[in-house]
Order: structure tokens, then sequence, then C-alpha cells
């Protein structure tokens, strides 16, 4: 519990502001938790749920380190991690601007956890939310095609065959909740372009078309990659609340053995 403290004030103090502006805390040695001091209320559990189920800005950048100092200062917003490693682990937004969607804080949340391959509890002694190891389970099962190996990288899990360097990529791109039908199609639209600038045609929606993933709708897109003879596939869908895009690129001399096998691991994605 004192490293877990020590390590929520490590964040604070990330940014010399926020020893300004932070809570009353006291330190004689910022190595030693045992002389760090927070003066806040915790939530009572209906509060925490009132809280979680609020909403707020879904952007995030930096580590999580830095990005804990930002968070406090802008919306006084206590988080940390009791791992080092987990606070120095990259943040990418993956919601659209405000305009579109406003996550919950529970959805912000776990985006924050799965991109830091790390889960959150809540410390009422000191009102924190923690994040650390283990990792949140995967939200889709996949038949992984035979001589392929995956390797879970926190916002995405990687697909690698045998015969090239990459091959298949599954991102989670943040979880969605409450939406009109005409929401939900931004949301759609915003994750299908999000990867378009690694591409050398500028592409829009009306270029893709309407494909069945695990019995939803997804926009599926397939075309030349930027390096000579690559080629891009990519599908983007929001299934029970969760945005995902599946992105294939290989060079085209080995496409006869890529394309069959993600083909059917694509028929295999099913969301728990």
């Amino acid at each position: 519990m004192r490293l877990l403290l020590m390590l929520v004030i490590t964040a604070i103090f990330a940014l010399p502001a926020l020893a300004q502006t932070a809570p009353a805390q006291t330190t004689k040695d910022p190595a030693s938790a045992s002389e760090i001091k927070i003066d806040r209320k915790g939530l009572s559990p209906e509060e925490q749920s009132k809280f979680l189920q609020s909403r707020g800005p879904g952007s995030m950048l930096g580590n999580l380190g830095s990005f804990a100092s930002l968070l406090y200062a802008a919306e006084d917003i206590l988080v940390g991690s009791s791992n080092a490693q987990v606070l120095q682990r990259p943040l990418h937004t993956s919601y659209p601007s405000r305009a579109i969607y406003e996550p919950t804080r529970a959805e912000f949340f776990d985006t924050i956890a799965r991109q830091t391959s790390s889960h959150y509890t809540y410390m009422a002694e000191n009102d924190s939310w923690i994040f650390d190891e283990p990792a949140m389970p995967l939200p889709f099962t996949i038949k992984t095609a035979p001589g392929w190996k995956a390797e879970d990288r926190g916002q995405y899990v990687a697909y690698i065959p045998e015969v090239a360097p990459v091959g298949m990529d599954i991102y989670m791109m943040g979880r969605y909740s409450e939406m009109t039908p005409e929401t939900k199609s931004k949301v759609e639209d915003f994750m299908a372009m999000a990867f378009t600038q690694v591409l050398p045609k500028k592409l829009t929606t009306a270029d893709m078309k309407r494909v069945e993933v695990d019995g939803v709708q997804a926009l599926y897109y397939e075309c030349p990659g930027k390096v000579p003879d690559m080629r891009w596939r990519q599908w983007a869908f929001i299934k029970n609340g969760q945005g995902y895009v599946i992105v294939s690129a290989f060079k085209t001399d080995v496409a006869h053995k890529i394309v069959p096998d993600v083909d059917n691991m694509v028929k295999s994605f099913h969301v728990k």
C-alpha cells in the first residue's frame, strides 16, 4: 500500500505546476511513501458508480505517469499505479472528438487500462484510481491460424505468420454506450478513417463497403499500401459496445498464404 501511494504522488509531481495546486500533502522524502499524506475524501460505492457513469473528454496522450498529472490538473481526478512500467506505457486517443462522443469515465478508464495492459481499482483512502497488472481479459475470441502466433500488445493483438513479420492486428478502439444511430455511424466512420493516413490514396468512407463480421456490419476496404507491392485490408465495426479495427498488411508475394488465413480468422472472430 505504501508503494502504491508513493507512485500515485510521483505521478502528480511529474509536472512542477501541480505541486502548487495539489491537495493538502506533506513529504520529507519523495522516496518514502510513509512521509506522504493526501487529504481527500473517498467516494461511497454509490458515488463511485455515479462518477464512473458520468461523461467527459476521451482524449489522452503521453504515458500514464504524465497523463496522470494532466488529468489531475484539468479535472481533479487522481490516478496512478504501483508499477513503474505501467506508468511509462504510452497512451493514444481512441475516441472521436467530443462533438461526436463523450465516453463515460468507466469507458475511458477501460481504454487506459487496455492500453497499459492493466486493470483499475478504486482506493477510497485517498480517492484515487489505481491501474495495475494483470491486464484485463480480451473481449473477443478468435481461432488463430496454424503457424501463426498471437501477441497481446495492449491496445491491439498482433497475429504474426511464419512467412512475414506482420500479418493481422486487431485494435480495440474504445467502448461506447447509449448512442443514436447517427452517432454510431459517425463513430464507425471515425474508426474506419483512423489508419488511412498510412495509405497512398486519399480515401473516404464512400470508398468502403459493408461486410459482416460476427453478425454485425463492418466498414471494409482493400487497397495498395505505401510500400511497393504491399496490400492493405481493414474492417471497422462496433459489437456489444466495443469498437474494433482489424488490419491486415502483407506483401503481394505472400498473399496466397496470408489472405486465406486472415479470412478464416476474421470469420472466427467472436465477441464474448
